[in-house]
């Protein structure tokens, strides 16, 4: 039973670190390409097979987003992060938005009179000739 434990710690570790060199090649390679790497590429800069990046990146795919660049979605909010923190107020926004669940208060203003009874009027006329245009069917 022990032996199952440790097995699996040591699976998890060696999991975190490849992802962790997969993760770290993905930025470098996006950097000095100017596009997503292939797995080959990817695969050699790393040292790693490329079944097992392919297995990185699958696990990756969260529903709805399923975009293979979601690797970098760390560096990407450690990133909004320091710019929070440099004083930024776009990133400060953003960080608001996607961390704590911020929106901002939206405003709507309009001129003018809305009649409800011509509303009722027109709303019960559709739904009438709606129902009398089914029963001719």
């Amino acid at each position: 039973m022990k032996l199952k434990k440790v097995i699996k710690s040591y699976k998890n570790t060696t999991w975190d670190y490849n992802h962790s060199i997969i993760r770290d090649s993905y930025v470098k390679l996006i950097k000095n390409f100017k596009r997503k790497p292939t797995y080959d590429e990817v695969s050699k800069d790393t040292d790693l097979s490329i079944p097992t990046i392919k297995k990185h990146i699958d696990e990756l795919r969260f529903e709805p987003l399923k975009h293979p660049l979601r690797i970098l979605t760390e560096d990407v909010i450690l990133s909004i992060a320091n710019s929070a923190n440099e004083g930024s107020s776009a990133s400060q926004k953003l960080w608001m938005q996607i961390c704590e669940g911020w929106t901002e208060k939206q405003i709507i203003e309009h001129e003018g009179k809305i009649n409800l009874e011509d509303v009722r009027v027109k709303l019960i006329d559709k739904l009438t000739n709606g129902i009398k245009g089914s029963d001719k069917k």
